[in-house]
């Protein structure tokens, strides 16, 4: 049996469920949880010429180039590598941002990550997109399910809101980009022998438990 790679992506379509099951699969294996989309808001929050045009990107539902990303991906992990592992959602969204990331993880003795793709149609992506709510105006912003979500969002004093990229009309982008950028990449992956496809169209504790019989099927540390 194979060892857990210290690097997991959970990839997929806006709205396949990435940020909930990654929570969820770091309380599961005590990996730290890093998301991508948090780490260009934090960007994006900064008064200077990088953070207005990260803002720009996000309020206009595109993906950064690839050299910016890795760099700010690259930036943001180092305080939690090599000791750490890391499961990340939404990383990495283009072919030359994958090949920038996946390069740094092995130079600094990570390894190949493990990849999770979450497959969801575009009908399900444009409905789960309209409905969800996340805890707007603090940092590290998470999506709002639950009565304990609200509860929480309330003691961090952030207020539940839709996120600028779920608008409606940045739907049929985000689709658009995913497909022409990011599918290519899980097109890469797929010829790779930690490469699991798994339905998202299913409930969340379902997603949850076909990644958990991927991750048993791995020897943990």
């Amino acid at each position: 049996m194979a060892k857990l790679p210290k690097i997991i992506y959970l990839m997929g379509p806006p709205g396949a469920g990435k940020g909930t099951q990654a929570k969820l699969l770091c309380e599961a294996v005590d990996y730290h949880n890093f998301s991508t989309g948090d780490a260009f808001r934090e960007v994006a929050r900064k008064d200077t010429d990088l953070g207005h045009r990260v803002k720009e990107i996000i309020e206009n539902g595109f993906l950064a180039p690839p050299e910016m990303a890795a760099e700010i991906v690259i930036d943001a992990v180092q305080q939690y590598l090599p000791d750490t592992g890391l499961v990340f959602d939404g990383t990495p969204r283009t072919v030359k941002e994958a090949e920038i990331i996946d390069e740094y993880f092995l130079a600094q003795g990570s390894g190949r990550p493990l990849v999770i793709f979450l497959q969801l149609d575009k009908a399900e992506m444009i409905k789960r997109n309209s409905q969800r709510k996340f805890c707007l105006g603090i940092s590290g912003d998470f999506p709002v399910v639950t009565k304990a979500d609200k509860d929480k969002c309330a003691q961090a004093g952030g207020h539940i809101g839709t996120r600028p990229d779920d608008e409606p009309e940045k739907f049929a982008t985000r689709w658009e980009q995913f497909m022409t950028l990011t599918h290519p990449v899980v097109e890469q992956y797929r010829a790779q022998d930690m490469f699991h496809e798994l339905d998202g169209m299913k409930s969340i504790p379902d997603v949850q438990q076909q990644i958990t019989a991927v991750i048993d099927s791995y020897e943990s540390d």
